[in-house]
């Protein structure tokens, strides 16, 4: 059987190094990793993993937890987690946070930590293993927080509106949260708030029951939304910008305005939120405030490695938001 002995002879590094080198370690250098991993090719070398983790106490897997991976801002995110987690050498796992049962939480006996979002059920194990939430605004659990930039990406998007002339804003979305109905506000909620609070700081008026029109929280409830908004168009006094609490709803919108003769730019602006890639693909093309997905699971993944590599260090709880860009296309093109 070749083993790492081998695999770092035929590389000419030891083989601690070849080691390093197989997972990723960044302070390996590129030339060396590579010869170790062209060695490692030519002799057949696999990772015993079962090996690995008896010795070293660590699986080098992390377990990403979710409610689910259906929507596009679930999985965009699941894909950047993943990247960075396979930079760093190690594994990914997905758990879905729906099956959670008391006896079932083997995946986090084996993975070395946890990323999760949208989980509220698996608060107590969050607690019990090194955990980095995503999207988590209950400030009194003392677990790691990586947040989007929720409340300046709002503003910046009432601002992109207002700087294009309107001055009738709708707010298209929904602020309640059906994974947390009852309790602490979350992203949805900062969303709404912030752009109304901005909204109003330019002395605009703003009426919470009629300028923010609820819609399901995907493309279908924008597509709802864009036609009611349409029906009844001409009789009513128009909007003439829409912000819309994330991409899926601002596609959808776009969508329903045009089925019902209402032309974007021409009649109104539209801008979302996340920078999803289809965005660029729609017609017209979406403005957005797009969110740092690389960044968001390279923080969480430094905060939660510190943790795993250091259990017995007594760090403070950290909560991090990271940065937006506002992509501006043909949807607010004025």
């Amino acid at each position: 059987m070749v083993t790492l002995k081998d695999v770092g002879e035929l590389a000419g590094v030891t083989a601690t190094t070849a080691s390093a080198a197989l997972r990723g370690k960044d302070y390996v250098k590129p030339e060396t990793m590579q010869r170790v991993r062209d060695a490692a090719k030519k002799l057949g070398y696999k990772t015993n993993l079962s090996g690995r983790s008896l010795r070293s106490g660590r699986s080098d897997t992390i377990t990403f937890l979710t409610s689910g991976i259906e929507g596009d801002y679930f999985s965009h995110l699941a894909m950047a987690v993943a990247e960075e987690v396979h930079k760093r050498g190690s594994h990914m796992l997905i758990e879905l946070s729906r099956y959670l049962t008391d006896d079932n939480d083997l995946s986090y006996t084996f993975s070395d930590g946890i990323i999760a979002i949208n989980a509220p059920r698996a608060v107590d194990i969050l607690r019990q293993h090194p955990s980095v939430m995503l999207e988590n605004y209950d400030a009194s659990l003392p677990i790691d927080t990586v947040n989007a930039p929720s409340a300046e990406g709002s503003r910046a998007a009432i601002r992109h509106l207002l700087e294009r002339g309107c001055t009738r804003i709708g707010i298209v979305g929904d602020n309640r949260d059906p994974h947390n109905p009852n309790i602490i506000p979350g992203s949805r909620d900062i969303r709404m708030q912030s752009a109304t609070a901005e909204i109003r700081a330019a002395g605009l008026e703003f009426d919470d029951k009629r300028d923010f029109i609820r819609c399901a929280w995907s493309i279908d409830g924008g597509i709802e939304a864009g036609r009611a908004l349409a029906k009844k168009w001409r009789r009513a006094k128009k909007y003439d910008g829409f912000y819309c609490l994330n991409d899926g709803i601002a596609i959808g919108l776009l969508r329903g305005l045009a089925d019902g003769g209402v032309h974007v730019p021409e009649d109104v602006l539209v801008i979302g939120f996340d920078g999803l890639s289809q965005g660029a693909y729609t017609v017209p093309t979406l403005t957005t405030v797009a969110t740092d997905f690389k960044g968001m699971a390279n923080t969480a993944l430094t905060l939660l490695m510190r943790r795993i590599e250091h259990p017995d260090e007594q760090y403070y709880p950290q909560t991090v938001s990271v940065g937006y860009k506002l992509i501006e296309r043909e949807s607010t093109a004025r």
